[in-house]
């Protein structure tokens, strides 16, 4: 069953920044990690399964789509990088 309750989800994260096409259960936070990054699915619904099928084989039934989301997931993955966050503290030092 997918979780729904990751505090953070990590795996989602590292995924998206190795520009893995990210299929994930909806929730609060992958909703706001994730953004355009992936496809979420609903995990509290009895056809969750049946989602999470579909969703596959979306991606990977066309070279097309998944390096789509293989793009949108590594840029939306940068956001979560060291790098991005160091980018950001010596903007912020910038302004004071």
């Amino acid at each position: 069953a997918p979780s729904t309750r990751a505090v953070f989800p990590w795996r989602t994260v590292e995924a998206m920044a190795l520009g893995v096409p990210v299929i994930a259960a909806d929730s609060d936070v992958v909703r706001e990690v994730v953004v355009d990054g992936g496809t979420l699915v609903s995990a509290s619904d009895a056809d969750a399964a049946d989602a999470l099928c579909a969703a596959l084989a979306d991606a990977l039934g066309s070279t097309t789509a998944a390096e789509r989301l293989a793009v949108m997931a590594a840029d939306r993955g940068r956001v979560f990088s060291w790098l991005e966050a160091a980018d950001k503290i010596w903007a912020l030092h910038a302004e004071l």
